[in-house]
């Protein structure tokens, strides 16, 4: 489900050569997934996917439910207060994250220019500064950044 291509990466990157292929698709889906995970939503290469993904939202919410009620009933039965708590936690962390999947995938939208714009920036910065730290060299952080092409289209739940 890549939201961006190789090739338009490569391109923005001035990148020629197929040497670094293995390494710019890390980049890609690393910058897919932040830019995802900033949107707080799904999003989808195109409308067929969407609506798939939304047609198998509520299944998949029902079979989370279900999940719940059974690892509820399961928790209930043990006699190790410490053990029924930690299953009780995990059964409910597992229905709140369902729960978020249903939200996000229910606000789902279609990729935009915007979105693969952004995507495009994070990969360049993944790409230019390869190491955490940076040493010698005056860093500014520009404005109208990533964070600035998705922020009309984040969620806020």
């Amino acid at each position: 489900m890549s939201l961006v291509t190789l090739e338009s990466a490569k391109l923005h990157l001035r990148v020629d050569t197929s040497d670094e292929d293995a390494l710019i698709a890390v980049y890609i889906t690393a910058a897919e997934q932040s830019a995802v995970s900033l949107l707080d939503r799904g999003v989808y290469v195109d409308g067929t996917a969407l609506t798939a993904a939304k047609a198998a939202a509520p299944g998949a919410l029902e079979t989370a439910s279900a999940a719940y009620d059974a690892a509820i009933e399961a928790a209930q039965a043990m006699t190790d207060d410490a053990l029924q708590v930690a299953a009780t936690q995990a059964a409910e962390n597992a229905w709140l994250k369902a729960c978020v999947t249903h939200r996000q995938t229910m606000d789902g939208m279609v990729v935009n220019e915007a979105i693969k714009a952004a995507v495009l920036l994070i990969v360049g910065s993944l790409y230019t500064q390869r190491e955490d730290a940076v040493v010698g060299v005056s860093v500014e952080q520009l404005p109208n950044g990533a964070e600035w092409l998705l922020a009309p289209y984040r969620v806020y739940a």
